[in-house]
């Protein structure tokens, strides 16, 4: 989807930097999809101590979300 935003130069400096890359549209993309995913988690973690649920499991699964990536 093609869109508009206003984001400092700095900042999209910093995360091309980060990403590895010169594309600005693949470096806010990776941006945002690791802030959906880290919100996703913390939320996760909140509800450790009041579910139970295999910690091995979760490993497995963020470790397979990870390689799909690349």
């Amino acid at each position: 989807m093609r869109t508009t935003i206003n984001i400092s130069d700095n900042v999209i400096r910093e995360a091309e930097t980060l990403y590895e890359t010169k594309n600005r549209s693949r470096a806010i993309e990776n941006a945002i999809k690791d802030a959906i995913r880290f919100n996703k988690l913390k939320k996760l973690m909140l509800l450790k101590s009041k579910i139970s649920f295999d910690e091995d499991k979760v490993k497995a699964l963020r470790e397979e979300e990870i390689n799909e990536q690349f």
